[in-house]
């Protein structure tokens, strides 16, 4: 009698746990669980006037406004940009030097002079004198100079578009970083209401059978280290949002689907056809012709330099007035220099073959990192894939254990959450896979013709 009644109380206790256990599976479906996750961590409603404004911006328009934002906001590119303007003075400056130059002075004092033994004093004289010269022949010095400050000033406004595209690329993979923690955090959510219900459903079973307490304590630590990884993964994402608001202001509202307009990567070829126009290679060509033209130009500073000149002076003293006019030639030409002149054209020449060979380093580090990124796409979106089918496999495993233990009694609870946090942590890598991908195809953009052309923030 004994022995029936004890097998009718597990029986009821087997019955309680299935039907208890089957309404928590159908409770803490994943479908129901995909709301955005508040500070707290709890599942919570998207503010609406936000929600609204977020609702209708689709990934490519939201993207398009960090790129706008932050190249706007940016006081590096703002500094760029007064520096381009600085480098096209100094070629007005440069080319001003080949005009003919005037000059004007005056005096005013007393003077003396001695000559022929006698001594000339006066209390007051004015003299006024007016230089004009103009360049005849420098051996192409001058052209050479105009010629390098053109190219330092097309090397500036590269800069600058160089510096956009830099802040630029870190502001959307900044948004990218945000978006990956937050996909995260909400993955881990979903993990700890699924340990939460399954905690509430052995609550009520060990109610009535406290041999069974130990199986709560275990689901309460899952639940608990879920709730841990989903509070460090929005931890993670507060932090980047800071660094994201510093580049783009506050007033920017963001949903979590930027990601969406850099599923799709560009070809490798098509980005190493368009390497050489990209800002900061364009930028090092310019130096490189600079330092070119500049070494010409000191090497033409060796020849010598010819001008013409005519000064007009013209002094008072009392009633006595006096004009003089001279009008010429000037020829310059340094006949021994202590081999300075020789040292300065080596160096300068020196310094073009090495802008020369930075360049061609920056070309081809450029293109081994086009083919590494390439290869980081592919291979993380080859992950992703493969990470989809084996969550089909996960999902049905979860699911017949869970089975197995709630209503067949063949596993153990231990079963059933090492076959949930399998099934989330290949949910998190799947997650982060995906955001690897949408990183390295941002990376792509940007070699490949620029994110700022791309997204249309070239006016900012």
């Amino acid at each position: 009698m004994h022995s029936s009644v004890k097998q009718l109380t597990h029986w009821v206790a087997g019955l309680t746990l299935a039907s208890l256990a089957c309404a928590a599976q159908a409770v803490c479906s994943d479908d129901l669980a995909n709301l955005p996750v508040d500070r707290s961590g709890r599942a919570s409603k998207p503010t609406p006037a936000i929600d609204q404004e977020v609702a209708g911006m689709d990934p490519m328009t939201q993207l398009q406004t960090i790129a706008r934002e932050a190249a706007k906001r940016s006081a590096q590119v703002g500094a760029a940009r007064l520096l381009a303007e600085a480098a096209d003075y100094d070629v007005a400056e440069t080319r001003g030097a080949a005009l003919p130059q005037v000059s004007v002075g005056a005096t005013l004092g007393p003077s003396y002079s001695r000559y022929a033994g006698q001594t000339l004093k006066s209390g007051g004289q004015f003299t006024g004198t007016v230089n004009v010269s103009g360049l005849v022949y420098d051996g192409g010095r001058l052209n050479y100079l105009t010629q390098y400050r053109r190219e330092m000033a097309g090397a500036a406004r590269f800069g600058m578009q160089a510096t956009k595209e830099e802040v630029v690329l870190e502001a959307v993979n900044t948004a990218l970083e945000r978006n990956r923690y937050r996909s995260q955090a909400k993955v881990y959510q979903q993990y700890a209401r699924k340990m939460g219900c399954l905690v509430e459903a052995l609550d009520q079973i060990v109610a009535e059978d406290r041999g069974r307490a130990s199986e709560l304590v275990q689901a309460r630590k899952t639940q608990a280290q879920a709730e841990l990884a989903r509070d460090n993964a929005l931890a993670l994402s507060r932090q980047i949002e800071i660094r994201l608001r510093k580049l783009i202001g506050d007033q920017i509202a963001l949903g979590d689907g930027v990601a969406g307009a850099l599923t799709q990567g560009m070809d490798v070829g098509e980005v190493i056809r368009l390497l050489e126009q990209s800002s900061d290679l364009q930028q090092s060509k310019s130096q490189a012709e600079a330092s070119q033209r500049y070494a010409e130009a000191v090497e033409a500073g060796e020849k010598p330099q010819v001008s013409w000149v005519a000064t007009s002076a013209g002094a008072v003293q009392g009633d006595t007035k006096s004009l003089s006019v001279q009008a010429g030639l000037s020829v310059t030409y340094n006949l021994f220099t202590g081999g300075s002149d020789k040292a300065a054209s080596a160096a300068a020449a020196r310094r073009a073959g090495a802008a020369r060979r930075q360049y061609e380093d920056l070309l081809n580090s450029r293109t081994s990192k086009t083919m590494e990124m390439q290869e980081v796409a592919s291979s993380a979106l080859d992950r992703a894939k493969r990470y989809v089918e084996v969550l089909k496999d996960s999902e049905r495993v979860r699911t017949y254990t869970f089975q197995q233990w709630s209503q067949l009694g063949r596993r153990s609870l231990f079963d059933v959450m090492s076959a949930e946090g399998d099934h989330y942590n290949l949910r998190v890598a799947y997650v982060n896979s995906l955001h690897d991908a949408y990183e390295a195809n941002a990376q792509l953009r940007s070699l490949g013709g620029g994110l700022v052309k791309w997204l249309g923030a070239e006016d900012q």
